[in-house]
Parts: C-alpha cells; sequence; structure tokens
C-alpha cells in the first residue's frame, strides 16, 4: 500500500513537471561545441550553432592573461557584441561581463556571483539590466537559469555526452524567453565547462 502511494506521488510529480515544461515557449535552440581541449586550466573556445549544428552564429574567444576573458562575435560579421573577464577558475570567482543592446545603442554591464559549489555543480547569481537571474545545475549534466523575479525558466542547457558526437564536447541550449539576451546563457555554459574541467584535472 505504501509503495502503491509512493508510486502516485511519482507519477504525479513526473506529470505535473513535463505540464510545466509543455507550457514553455522554446524560442531559439543552440548547439554549443567546445572547440579545443582544455588543458592545464588553459581556457577554450567555443562555436555556436543553429539547432541543426551546421550553421555557424557565434563564436566565444577567450584569453587568459593576468585577467581571463570571453568576447562574443558574430557570424559572417565578426563584430564583438559581449564581452566576460575576471577570475572564475580557481576558487577566487569575481566575473563581470558587458552586453551590447541594439534598441538602446549602448553597453549594459552585467555580474555574475557564485552562490554555492558543490559536487552535483555550481549555483550563480546573475544580475544585468536590473534583471535578477540564478542557476540550478543538475550533476553538471544541465543547468536551468531562472528569471528570479518572475520565478520562470528561462533557459536550460544538457551536455551530451562525447561518444555520441565523435569524441567533441557539446551542448544544447534552449531559450525559453525573448526579454533577454542569449549571451547571458552562452557565458553560463563556458564558465561551467571550464570549472567542471578544472576539478577533472585536479583529481
Amino acid at each position: 500500500m505504501i509503495k502503491m502511494k509512493q508510486f502516485s506521488s511519482l507519477l504525479l510529480l513526473i506529470l505535473t513537471i513535463e505540464y510545466i515544461q509543455s507550457k514553455r515557449i522554446l524560442y531559439r535552440t543552440y548547439i554549443i561545441e567546445r572547440d579545443n581541449r582544455i588543458e592545464e586550466k588553459q581556457l577554450s573556445t567555443y562555436t555556436i550553432y543553429d539547432s541543426t549544428g551546421k550553421n555557424r552564429l557565434y563564436q566565444l574567444k577567450t584569453t587568459s592573461t593576468n585577467i581571463d576573458s570571453l568576447i562574443l562575435v558574430n557570424y559572417p560579421a565578426m563584430d564583438i557584441i559581449a564581452n566576460l573577464e575576471g577570475e572564475w577558475i580557481d576558487k577566487i570567482f569575481n566575473v563581470t561581463f558587458n552586453i551590447y543592446d541594439k534598441k538602446l545603442n549602448k553597453w549594459i554591464d552585467g555580474i555574475i556571483r557564485i552562490d554555492s559549489s558543490r559536487a552535483t555543480g555550481d549555483k550563480y547569481s546573475i544580475v544585468w539590466n536590473s534583471k535578477h537571474f540564478n542557476t540550478k545545475n543538475k550533476f553538471w549534466l544541465s543547468t536551468l537559469l531562472y528569471d528570479t523575479q518572475q520565478k520562470e525558466v528561462v533557459a536550460e542547457s544538457r551536455k551530451r555526452h562525447p561518444w555520441f558526437n565523435g569524441g567533441n564536447v557539446k551542448f544544447e541550449l534552449k531559450t525559453y524567453s525573448n526579454q533577454f539576451p542569449d549571451a547571458i546563457y552562452f557565458f553560463v555554459v563556458a564558465i561551467d565547462d571550464h570549472r567542471l574541467q578544472v576539478i577533472i584535472s585536479d583529481d
């Protein structure tokens, strides 16, 4: 009897989650591919494709000197449309970024803070243009990004297993809102991936 109640509760939970997910409006899907292997705490670059994984849309370029940085450029114009800098590889976490807003014709600053770091994944809080976001990481395999004020999921990224992708590390990113720049989500994917690789290399 108890097992039956537990099964019923689990089934109800699954159906509720599926219902909530079905109500989300999917705006865009990206495939994000790591371009090179991360070694000795060096940053990697990423190419961002459309949902087919064939058409290049953006590239996240990296530099690692005194300050680590990510630069987002678009294809084919190769214009810089967002950039991020700070420290996020080691124990120190201090990250700022800015994104170009076409409508306002200006750059808008943002900041990423780490709320907690656990074996199952990091949690971040993000502020951009007076908007607040937070993330929930599921064992470093998928990440949900929430609009903290509206309490809605605005993006979800999921890591694809390399053995299904010819050995290449790829992520599928789905966006459920048109109100925020996708650059924010790209940055979270890259930072998560970098930090996980450092943990693996330190073990």
